[in-house]
């Protein structure tokens, strides 16, 4: 009884054990803030961050809506991220933002709520829309 016990507890252990390294191959790599758009360019967290730090180097904000099972998206992705000028560009030029999830924020959807979509936030033109409103109230 003593022996059976022992041989049903090590061929459990193995099965678990096996089981274990079989998940821990399947797992991606961790994603990090480019999700597949550039490795090497500042990716900003939140559009909060993003107006931040705009505003902070006054450098155009550039938001990317995008879905992952999106065939547009993913064919947006490649080009965008194989096209080394383009990459520069991002890296030196703008502050840099992908959002994979649709939202409610009328800032971030004023034409709409299809996908791609790439908005630019500028700030001097944020600065005039603030001028306006002040002379016109």
């Amino acid at each position: 009884m003593l022996h059976s016990t022992l041989a049903l507890s090590l061929l459990l252990i193995a099965v678990t054990s096996n089981l274990a390294m079989a998940i821990k191959k399947e797992k991606r790599a961790p994603q990090t803030l480019s999700r597949g758009w550039g490795d090497e360019i500042t990716w900003v967290q939140t559009y909060e961050e993003g107006l931040y730090q705009a505003k902070k180097s006054n450098k155009p904000l550039m938001v990317i809506h995008h879905l992952e099972d999106c065939q547009y998206c993913q064919a947006l992705k490649k080009a965008f991220a194989e096209n080394e000028e383009i990459q520069e560009m991002a890296q030196n030029n703008f502050i840099m933002l992908n959002l994979m999830h649709e939202t409610t924020d009328k800032n971030l959807s004023p034409d709409g709520q299809y996908v791609p979509r790439i908005m630019f936030v500028v700030i001097e033109n944020m600065k005039k829309a603030l001028r306006l409103i002040q002379t016109e109230l």
